[in-house]
């Protein structure tokens, strides 16, 4: 029994010995990269433009003393260009703070998947980082620096994650579920654009609609409000209308928005919308007093203007042929036919007529009289 035990002994010391060192590096030989930016490249088409934002740590990020170095390179890989900016660089790079990466519109409108793909793949990168198109490039949005910025690299991340500012113009994304909807059949990814419109300020409140690998078209400031509405629950906004003249404005307590796909006709198939709104009065420019009567009046009016605006919407992103609510997987998953069922889907879905029913319901005028 002693001489198993010794053997054994003998045995794990000489593995031990065998093994190599596992290159730890202290925090203090490491620079950390917070996001990375993709672009064409100007000079030659046959490479792409990286940035990486790179955040140098500081002893209290309460001071305010935020430390960043922005190195770019061009290559015709991100692997490549990696190994070509750690030459400009003393440290290691540290891709495990990583929170986002910015596409630039001209490279987003190409094809992102060699990208994603890569950032999945790559085992020190974050599968909850926000992915993001950049306008005019990821360059120039990874320069900004806003003045409200406490950690390097942070305020573009707050805003994504709505973790610091609630948005109803931000469309959440998260790396996964990109990499998820780009294969997934039956429903389209979706990113939020990020503008850089000065040294300090970054504009959020557009969301563009891709294809399987490339962005295909970018909705508007109003339309991103909307999508947002049919997508979310809950989504804390505001609208507002014109009655005679006279603007009023009311901010959302509660929303929801169900479907429901109707094939009782062939050749006639519906996409029938139920949007429910529960909303508070903030805003009236008539000084007359609120009455039971004139609170119907303006929920009348809300309704049937929401109701063009979301059929509008909806008919908008049908004729792109992009799915980015997921009404064909929605029809894959309650049908089992999975031969054909979503070549059917593909037949129903360019004709299929919107049916949209908006409920608003005021329950407070936001004051007492």
């Amino acid at each position: 029994m002693k001489s198993l035990k010794t053997w054994l002994t003998l045995l794990i010391c000489g593995s031990v010995m065998m093994l190599g060192g596992c290159e730890f590096r202290d925090i203090d030989l490491r620079l950390f990269v917070v996001a990375i930016g993709i672009d064409v490249s100007e000079s030659n088409p046959n490479m792409n433009r990286f940035s990486f934002k790179i955040a140098i740590p500081t002893g209290d990020p309460k001071s305010g003393d935020v430390k960043t170095v922005l190195i770019t390179q061009e290559s015709t890989s991100i692997a490549e260009a990696i190994r070509e900016a750690k030459s400009k660089v003393d440290k290691e790079l540290d891709f495990g703070h990583c929170k986002g990466v910015l596409y630039g519109e001209a490279y987003a409108r190409q094809d992102i998947g060699k990208i994603q793909d890569w950032t999945v793949r790559r085992r020190d990168m974050q599968l909850l980082m926000y992915p993001a198109v950049a306008i005019p490039t990821a360059e120039a949005v990874l320069k900004v620096q806003p003045a409200t910025e406490r950690i390097a690299g942070n305020a573009i991340f707050l805003a994504l994650s709505e973790d610091g500012t609630e948005s109803p113009f931000i469309a959440k994304t998260y790396s996964f579920d990109l990499s998820r909807r780009m294969t997934e059949t039956g429903e389209d990814p979706v990113m939020p654009v990020i503008e850089a419109t000065g040294k300090e300020i970054l504009n959020i409140d557009k969301v563009a609609l891709l294809d399987k690998s490339r962005v295909k078209t970018i909705l508007t400031r109003d339309e991103t409000r909307l999508y947002n509405l049919l997508d979310q629950r809950h989504l804390s906004t505001n609208f507002g209308i014109k009655i005679e003249g006279e603007l009023f404005e009311v901010n959302t307590d509660r929303t929801r928005s169900r479907y429901k796909i109707n094939e009782s006709k062939e050749g006639a198939e519906t996409i029938d919308y139920k949007v429910s709104i529960t909303a508070i009065l903030e805003e009236k420019e008539d000084k007359a007093p609120m009455t039971p009567a004139g609170l119907r009046k303006i929920e009348k009016e809300f309704n049937k203007d929401l109701t063009e605006s979301i059929t509008k919407l909806l008919e908008k992103i049908q004729k792109t042929g992009l799915d980015p609510l997921g009404f064909g997987l929605r029809y894959g998953g309650t049908h089992w036919n999975n031969d054909t069922e979503m070549e059917k889907w593909a037949e129903i879905y360019p004709r299929a007529k919107f049916n949209v029913h908006v409920k608003m319901t005021i329950k407070s005028t936001g004051y007492k009289r």
